[in-house]
């Protein structure tokens, strides 16, 4: 299964999860954007991102795209998973 980028609607604004084997991760949250909601809505794995070729045309969906590397990195590294219970 490949790992997919995912975003939730949530009170405090935009959620983002990686959806992978171990279960679901938390990366991080971010203000609501209608622009990064829709894009994100169906799940993206990283080779999307990294093929991503609409850039400077919308400057909020450009820094999330620039930002999920790190995080994604992070969250694989320390194996934060959600259904665990731990952050």
């Amino acid at each position: 299964m490949k790992e997919k980028i995912v975003v939730r609607r949530a009170k405090e604004g935009l959620v983002f999860y990686m959806n992978s084997r171990k279960g679901r991760i938390y990366l991080f949250t971010q203000r609501f954007s209608k622009a990064v909601y829709n894009f994100f809505l169906p799940g993206r794995c990283e080779e999307e991102l990294k093929k991503f070729h609409s850039w400077n045309r919308n400057p909020r969906l450009d820094k999330t795209i620039e930002k999920l590397p790190s995080y994604i990195r992070y969250a694989r590294k320390y194996g934060m998973d959600l259904s665990e219970g731990t952050y």
